[in-house]
């Protein structure tokens, strides 16, 4: 009896965990097809900020200070080997560039840097929706861009995870400044604006709208490792439940054994 109960109270645990398990890969599942869904609309915007880009010739020249580094990792739990991934490539690629400031998306990525001896000069709660990355982008871009001027930094790159596919992402950097001055045919006359205003806002959006797309790719290969580990979780549970029902079954059919054993056993020595 005692060993049942025993198998009867693990089979509730495993259940409450799996109900927790389900909640969170529900979670992500929504968060991922919106974030997919936001991925498209983002592109088209971007490629019409680098046409304006091109009209305004807008340029931000690198200055003689040291490289900067932005690294987009994670914030939620389940998704330590996505983690682990992207915080070996910010090491290498912090090694290769050299010392300088490196600002941190993501409060577990982040404490994993710390611990692999990368100081960060700032760090970031990353977005767990699209809603999220609106609230961020701003504050992120901004003390981006002012870092890059007021420290004349020489250049900006930014690691995160290029999204291809669930548990298909992989870490990827890329340079975001400086802007080197672009070209493109059939400028349009500039109008009620100066020339220098245009070229300023067009670099500020442009920035702006890169960041975002990166975030949104590091978002959505997040929720996809999440997605696949929580799929994983469950099938070990669902396993785990098996067995233990089976287990419960023998002691049940033990214990029914016993009791027929003992009865018999009573009425021979009642005779």
């Amino acid at each position: 009896m005692r060993r049942e109960a025993d198998l009867r109270r693990r089979l509730r645990a495993l259940h409450t965990l799996a109900e927790a398990v389900g909640a969170m890969k529900n979670l992500s599942a929504h968060h991922f097809r919106e974030t997919r869904g936001a991925v498209e609309p983002a592109r088209v915007y971007r490629d019409g900020v680098e046409r304006i880009l091109g009209w305004a010739g807008a340029t931000l020249p690198a200055g003689d200070g040291p490289p900067g580094l932005l690294v987009i990792g994670g914030e939620l739990g389940l998704c330590g080997g996505y983690n682990a991934r992207l915080v070996a490539a910010a090491v290498r690629r912090r090694a290769e560039l050299g010392p300088g400031p490196t600002i941190g998306v993501g409060r577990r990525a982040c404490a994993m840097l710390s611990r692999r001896g990368v100081p960060l000069a700032r760090v970031y709660g990353a977005p767990t929706s699209v809603r999220g990355i609106r609230d961020l982008l701003l504050r992120l871009a901004e003390d981006l861009l002012t870092s890059y001027i007021t420290g004349r930094l020489s250049s900006f790159d930014v690691v995160s995870s290029l999204f291809g596919g669930v548990g298909a992402e992989r870490p990827v950097a890329s340079r975001v400044l400086p802007l080197e001055a672009r070209h493109a045919e059939g400028t349009p006359a500039v109008r009620y604006v100066r020339p220098q205003q245009l070229v300023i806002a067009a670099a500020r959006e442009y920035l702006y709208i890169v960041v975002y797309d990166l975030l949104l790719d590091a978002l959505a290969s997040e929720h996809g490792a999440r997605l696949l580990a929580t799929q994983s979780a469950e099938s070990w549970l669902d396993d785990q439940s098996d067995t233990l029902r089976r287990h419960l079954g023998a002691a049940r059919r033990e214990a029914s054994t016993q009791e027929v054993l003992e009865i018999a056993a009573a009425a021979r020595a009642s005779r």
